[in-house]
């Protein structure tokens, strides 16, 4: 008899045979196969994570922060993240087998500058009939640096296959650097592996010729261009019969740009609708939209109208070229305005028909000339504003006569209102405020103040005593804050009129127009006429900043009452 086999009985009357571990003595079924070895006498035994490598390496690349996978394949992963973990399993060497399977894979924490990873792996196999062994290892992963191909073209040089030159032949080329900001706020950079400067322009290099193509169309969709493309033969195969070229996109930028004065043509003009032969340029973007002060007309011209028949700028707003000129009256064209209300047809807030007198900045103290002109600029343009132009009787054009037409061009053509310049510290943008006449009207408006607190302290006391009596206390607090704050708008606005007036006084003392003195004292009158009237509704008039549209006639003479001003006030302020 066989001392380590013998016949167990169980409670349901059946024989089952039973074994003794050869190891611990342990009693086993005898459905364990032979060496009769418990699960723990197993598991010391037999190691199946024998075959897996403990310790490897895993390449990253330092300029991009991208990991090497299996296969030689470049791919964007997060630290300890499933993408990682994938790019982890790869890299170890032994857990591909058929028989030992992968349960479990983790990522065990590690110091973030410490160059390694640690992945706690869960394996099992089956080491005999039925009997599964399952056990678990710490494979260490050291994180070594290596360059991606990509890197590697970015830092070497002519490995780009193509290249886009954008070139702008124009004096101060602003279109162009309205495309360098536009490039870097939508990110069209991303895939530039090189940039250089060149005379006119720009040049840009690409690893691929679709990458090119796609900035090509982006800056086809903000900027009037044509393009044209040209390739040169790199490298030949004659084994099989390829050929390697490197591609070439030369990008012309439109030489018009914002704030030109443009000369048309007559064939031009009269192709584009019987325009005007000089006209401003207000936008240069995927379309110029060009505007005739004279008549507020407005023509968009787009790229393909333009390359077919391309015209020049006459002027430009480079420094030096444009004028400053003060804002003396502004009258908007009523006739136009009802024109366009008949049609169904409104103004843009930046084309509006006026009638502005202007003088230049630099004859006040020195003479008395004073111009009439129109301007599309009526929404943006208020009396003693500065604005910028060109002034054609002192600026040379280089056309004669007879390119101009038989309609004369205007004296000056007003481009934009000049605004103060910006500091560190934002300040107040309500228009109407130049930096040199918000100065004079603050001085005014201090003058005024402290005039009136000398002239009535007893009037300034009596006021708020009949008030108290009269209303409630919240009442009282919240009527008087909205009075302070209308009769600060129009001392300011009263203000601004009163330092026009005194830089307009300014001429009378050269002699140079004896009636300048009668305009000054007619335009004072007609301010302080509101306030000893006390009507409602000329306060309304004052704030909005709009002169009064008084005639030739009657800004010349002085006998006019006070009455009739601020009726003809009201009247303008109806029609408005």
């Amino acid at each position: 008899h066989n001392p380590l086999r013998f016949i167990h009985a169980t409670a349901s009357g059946c024989l089952q045979a039973m074994v003794l571990c050869c190891i611990c003595g342990t009693e086993l079924t005898s459905g364990v196969s032979s060496g009769a070895r418990c699960l723990q006498c197993l598991r010391s035994e037999v190691d199946i994570t024998a075959g897996v490598c403990r310790r490897t390496h895993i390449y990253q690349c330092g300029t991009c922060s991208r990991w090497l996978r299996h296969g030689g394949a470049w791919v964007v992963a997060d630290m300890e993240s499933r993408e990682l973990l994938a790019v982890c399993l790869k890299s170890i060497k032994g857990i591909g087998g058929k028989h030992l399977q992968l349960v479990d894979a983790s990522f065990i924490w590690t110091e973030p500058h410490s160059k390694e990873l640690k992945v706690k792996l869960e394996l099992q196999q089956e080491v005999m009939a039925s009997v599964v062994v399952r056990q678990s290892l710490v494979v260490e992963l050291r994180i070594n640096n290596q360059q991606c191909t990509e890197c590697q073209q970015s830092y070497t040089k002519h490995t780009w296959d193509s290249s886009v030159q954008v070139r702008q032949r124009s004096e101060h080329r602003r279109t162009l650097q309205m495309l360098e900001q536009l490039i870097l706020q939508h990110k069209a950079h991303q895939r530039l592996i090189q940039l250089s400067h060149s005379k006119d322009g720009l040049d840009f290099f690409f690893r691929k010729e679709r990458d090119a193509q796609d900035f090509v169309a982006f800056v086809k969709s903000w900027a009037v261009v044509r393009h044209h493309d040209s390739k040169h033969l790199v490298s030949h195969n004659a084994q099989n019969t390829t050929y390697r070229f490197k591609k070439t996109t030369c990008v012309e930028v439109c030489p018009v740009c914002r704030e030109d004065l443009v000369f048309l043509p007559p064939k031009i003009a009269q192709a584009l609708g019987s325009l005007p032969p000089l006209m401003l340029c207000t936008k240069a973007a995927s379309t110029l939209r060009l505007v005739d002060p004279a008549s507020s007309r407005c023509i968009e011209v787009t790229a393909a109208e333009y390359w077919r028949k391309p015209f020049t700028a006459v002027a430009t707003a480079s420094k030096g070229k444009l004028t400053e000129f003060v804002v003396l009256d502004v009258v908007d064209d009523e006739k136009l305005a009802a024109c366009r209300a008949q049609t169904g047809r409104t103004a843009t807030s930046s084309i509006q028909p006026c009638e502005v007198e202007i003088a230049r900045a630099a004859d006040f103290g020195q003479n008395d000339e004073r111009l009439i002109v129109r301007s599309h600029l009526g929404s943006l343009l208020r009396v003693g504003d500065v604005a910028l132009g060109y002034d054609l009787r002192t600026l040379h054009i280089g056309l004669d006569e007879d390119e101009l037409g038989r309609v004369p061009p205007l004296d000056v053509y007003l481009v934009k209102k000049k605004r103060p310049e910006r500091t560190g510290k934002r300040t107040d943008r309500r228009p109407g405020k130049g930096s040199t006449w918000a100065a004079a009207a603050a001085a005014a408006k201090q003058a005024e103040e402290e005039q009136h607190e000398v002239a009535g302290p007893e009037e300034h006391h009596h006021v708020p005593e009949a008030d108290t009596s009269a209303t409630p206390e919240a009442a009282e607090g919240a009527d008087g804050e909205d009075e302070e704050e209308q009769d600060e708008d129009e001392e300011e606005d009263l203000a601004m009129r009163q330092a026009a007036a005194e830089l307009l006084g300014s001429l009378s003392d050269s002699g140079s127009r004896p009636d300048a003195e009668h305009r000054i004292d007619d335009k004072l009158a007609r301010e302080e006429a509101p306030q000893v009237a006390g009507s409602a509704a000329v306060p309304e008039v004052l704030s909005s900043g709009y002169p009064a549209a008084e005639t030739a006639d009657n800004a010349h003479g002085a006998e006019h009452s006070s009455g009739q001003a601020v009726r003809g006030r009201v009247r303008a302020a109806r029609r408005r």
